[in-house]
């Protein structure tokens, strides 16, 4: 398969914030966590820009290259052939990235103003960010979908596993 050196790469290093994410304390790291989250999902869109077969550019929104990507095959300007299905996992990928990247720096810097700056901790519940975790794990099993669809994960089958292990048999 073309490309799937780098379509482990991108996951395996998504796996690893994953397990950064599950040793920190939710109750005292909410910012980092997130911040891992976020991490873990651009990584994760990322093996799917390579699988589409692009390379992945720096940057925090790879969502919207998936997206155009998308708007592109539609209106015929790309020779890609993706099924109905495909295409409706990739939107539903892209959609719940969105909600994790556009966090931006908060996760980081947490946010500045006047005279005070509203800690990462702060900002974040335990709760949204257990939310935000769900919907990173949904993410992982989209991006799973996909590959196997294009049957990646015969390539890569312990990467499979363990993003397909991520929801859970209790989700499906």
């Amino acid at each position: 398969m073309d490309n799937i050196d780098l379509i482990k790469g991108w996951i395996q290093l998504a796996l690893n914030d994953w397990s950064v994410i599950k040793s920190l304390d939710y109750s005292v790291h909410r910012g980092p966590i997130v911040y891992h989250l976020q991490q873990f999902v651009e990584k994760l869109c990322k093996a799917i820009l390579i699988a589409l077969g692009f390379e992945s550019p720096k940057t925090h929104f790879p969502s919207r290259l998936i997206d155009s990507i998308l708007i592109d095959i539609e209106l015929g300007h790309l020779n890609i052939q993706i099924s109905r299905k495909e295409k409706e996992i990739l939107e539903k990928i892209s959609s719940l990235a969105k909600s994790i990247e556009d966090e931006g720096v908060r996760p980081r810097y947490g946010i500045r103003h006047i005279d005070l700056i509203i800690l990462p901790d702060e900002i974040y519940s335990e709760d949204r960010v257990k939310l935000f975790e769900r919907d990173a794990r949904y993410i992982a099993f989209l991006v799973w979908s996909f590959l196997e669809s294009r049957s990646y994960c015969k390539e890569i089958p312990d990467e499979c596993t363990r993003l397909r292990e991520l929801w859970g048999r209790k989700n499906y």
